[in-house]
């Protein structure tokens, strides 16, 4: 997806935590949505990680339930005081399909933002 072009794949809510690793830092968060290239996070605890900024690459633990976590790779594309916004680097092979089902019909979906 271009964000220029105003759309983006459909977003999902789901209810889950995230642990943001980066430089060795670590921050605990709640998943507020996630979608077939992104996910967007939101701090639990009041402080982020102090040197996180655009375009750093982060890793993503995203735990949903007691039978299904996600390991990824990721670059923060937007920041603000409690959310971050991240693009999927890489999503290993083994939990791509997980994520899809996951997704539902949010998979193929698009949505415009920005109006």
């Amino acid at each position: 997806m271009n964000e220029s072009q105003g759309i983006r794949y459909a977003r999902k809510t789901v209810d889950a935590s995230c642990l943001l690793l980066h430089k060795g830092h670590s921050c605990v968060c709640q998943v507020k949505n996630i979608s077939a290239s992104g996910i967007l996070i939101e701090s639990i605890e009041n402080d982020l990680i102090t040197d996180l900024e655009e375009g750093a690459v982060c890793i993503l633990e995203i735990v949903v339930n007691e039978t299904f976590n996600l390991h990824v790779s990721s670059k923060v594309m937007r920041i603000n005081n409690k959310e971050i916004a991240l693009h999927y680097i890489s999503i290993p092979e083994d939990k791509q399909v997980a994520l899809w089902q996951l997704l539902g019909d949010h998979v193929h979906e698009v949505e415009s933002f920005g109006t």
